[in-house]
């Protein structure tokens, strides 16, 4: 196997002889199967070569690896400057050996044995995810956010010590709230209150804490319907999907991408997760799993998002079984993630000389629905079109329909005639 990497012989040697010799075959064919070019694969041999070598002098064997021992060994590597990385960009040695123990690990040819113990804070927020995902339903964006500041919350309270439900009193959360509340954006400041109610809800249900200490969390104001939501012009639209026309196939991706948010005013995480079956072509539309709102729907699919999928599914590079629409530009050819959505949605906004506040996937959301109501079309049709589950949600695009609002608005007191 590794003759026909051109791996030179003395490498090839040094790795025959050491602790890590009769796993390294099976390693490089996993690589091929994701379809990692040789160069990438040699560069892994090579780092199997440098951790072989640190074993062989250590006496430890491929099945006594553990999370400990790894981290020993990126821990002594030298990391390449990088810019916005105050420790460093991690090498391509510890990159090779993470990715070949943790085949390992899958593999059951080593134990995670001496991984970190699972702490009482841990035991508790895994209680609570559990809590969110089966009794109230939340996504998996709200869970992770919740769990967030309930992790923050103990942290401050408790540090690392196992919690003391008893000593928990109306100020520490009321406090917690308060200071945390202050540090973020007008947009976001009432995340920590509404997480830490459902904690303390939850904890309550275990009879851990009183029922009424959720009353304790302060008021975070917040005018609804105070700001315009961030959407492009028409022009400004087109100017987006004219800066994203490069021949490669990751561009090539990227502009669908970005059709399919323009059009059909997706999530990010409904983007990522649409599958080659959610495609109806007989039919012309596309299938939205339930998501956020846990509803199921189908949207009309436009011409232009039609032809922009048959090119790039022409083009498309899928690890064997893997069946989602969009996946990575590179090895491994798995699952595209929504964060990489939101970030073709930066850089396409970079790119054609557009700033919004806050870039990002729901940038077209809101632009999708702005034309819709700018075109008349009803709030019941644009809630079904978004997925939205109120319809109060939707009425946030009511202000965007200026020339209806126009001759209802009042005189400002003040203002010149």
């Amino acid at each position: 196997m590794l003759e026909s990497l051109r791996v030179r012989p003395q490498i090839r040697s040094r790795i025959g002889a050491g602790p890590l010799a009769e796993h390294v075959d099976a390693f490089v064919a996993v690589l091929q199967d994701e379809g990692y070019a040789p160069g990438v694969m040699r560069r892994y041999v090579y780092a199997i070569d440098v951790f072989g070598q640190w074993l062989a002098r250590r006496q430890i064997a491929a099945s006594d690896l553990d999370e400990t021992i790894v981290a020993r060994f990126v821990a002594r590597l030298k990391r390449p400057h990088a810019p916005g990385r105050p420790r460093g960009r991690l090498p391509d040695v510890a990159c090779g050996v993470r990715k070949f123990t943790a085949r390992l690990w899958s593999a059951g040819d080593a134990t995670r044995h001496n991984a970190p113990p699972v702490t009482p804070t841990d035991q508790w927020l895994h209680a609570f995810d559990e809590h969110l995902a089966r009794v109230v339903g939340a996504s998996v964006g709200t869970r992770r956010i919740y769990l967030r500041h309930a992790r923050a919350f103990l942290t401050a309270r408790f540090g690392q010590a196992r919690p003391d439900w008893a000593a928990l009193t109306t100020e520490d959360v009321a406090d917690f709230v308060r200071v945390h509340a202050s540090r973020l954006a007008p947009a976001a400041c009432r995340a920590p209150a509404t997480a830490i109610r459902a904690f303390l809800r939850f904890l309550a249900t275990r009879g851990v804490v009183r029922a009424g200490l959720a009353g304790a969390i302060p008021a975070v104001r917040e005018w609804k319907l105070s700001r315009l939501p961030r959407a492009l012009t028409r022009d400004d639209l087109q100017r987006v999907l004219d800066a994203c026309r490069a021949p490669s196939p990751a561009q090539a991706r990227d502009r669908v991408v970005l059709l399919v948010l323009a059009r059909l005013g997706l999530r990010a995480s409904e983007v990522a997760a649409l599958h080659v079956e959610d495609v109806d072509w007989r039919e012309g539309h596309v299938v939205i799993r339930a998501g956020k709102s846990g509803r199921e729907r189908c949207l009309p699919l436009p011409h232009d998002v039609g032809d922009g999928l048959v090119g790039y599914l022409r083009t498309r590079r899928a690890a064997p079984g893997c069946r989602h629409l969009f996946v990575r530009a590179r090895p491994p050819y798995g699952p595209m993630a929504s964060a990489t959505v939101t970030a073709i949605a930066q850089q396409a906004l970079q790119h054609a000389g557009i700033t919004v506040p806050r870039p990002g996937a729901h940038t077209f959301r809101h632009t999708v629905a702005t034309h819709l109501v700018q075109q008349g079309v009803p709030f019941k049709a644009v809630a079904d079109v978004l997925g939205h589950a109120r319809l109060e949600t939707t009425a946030i695009y009511a202000k965007l329909d200026l020339p209806t609002l126009a001759p209802i608005a009042l005189p400002w007191p003040g203002a010149a005639p």
